[in-house]
């Protein structure tokens, strides 16, 4: 079997996220079910197979550094690709973002703390940040998931490794 880079895992697993992300999305209009749980899962099971994979090679003693390594080449890869496809779904989808400043005013109409200009300003500032907000959310959960996994993973694999040898 040929072997195949620690990046291009990392392609095939984010291309394999925004795939079904995007039929999910198709069939269903909202992401508001399973999808997130099971993107992240074949997130999480892309980075597990790069480790896993790399453990089982036989190159001489791998440490903890070596692991993370390797999956860091695979999650920064997913990363990107799941920042990019945020961004421009949300850049595209002008109905969705019109959807989320409809539910941003509900949310600030039913507080009853805000005045209507208020409101038109809170909403104003809320249309100016959405964009880079839920960018930003995507990078910070994705990076932090990648490397929760990879940390944990990679720990378990390398002292694995050490009690065989022993």
């Amino acid at each position: 079997m040929r072997n195949i880079s620690a990046r291009n895992k990392g392609l095939i697993t984010g291309a394999l996220i925004v795939l079904i992300s995007a039929v999910a999305y198709y069939f269903n209009k909202s992401f508001e079910n399973g999808i997130t749980l099971a993107a992240y899962f074949i997130y999480a099971a892309g980075v597990v197979w790069t480790l896993i994979a790399f453990h089982l090679k036989k190159d001489g003693n791998k440490n903890f550094k070596d692991y993370f390594q390797q999956g860091f080449k695979c999650y920064i890869v997913v990363t990107l690709i799941m920042v990019c496809a945020t961004w421009i779904f949300l850049k595209w989808n002008v109905q969705m973002q019109n959807e989320m400043i409809e539910f941003q005013r509900k949310q600030l109409i039913e507080a009853h703390n805000y005045s209507e200009p208020d409101i038109e300003q809170q909403l104003a500032r809320y249309k100016k940040l959405l964009l880079p907000g839920y960018t930003i959310g995507a990078i910070l959960s994705y990076l932090g998931i990648g490397t929760l996994i990879t940390l944990l993973v990679s720990a378990f694999l390398s002292q694995f490794k050490r009690t065989l040898k022993s």
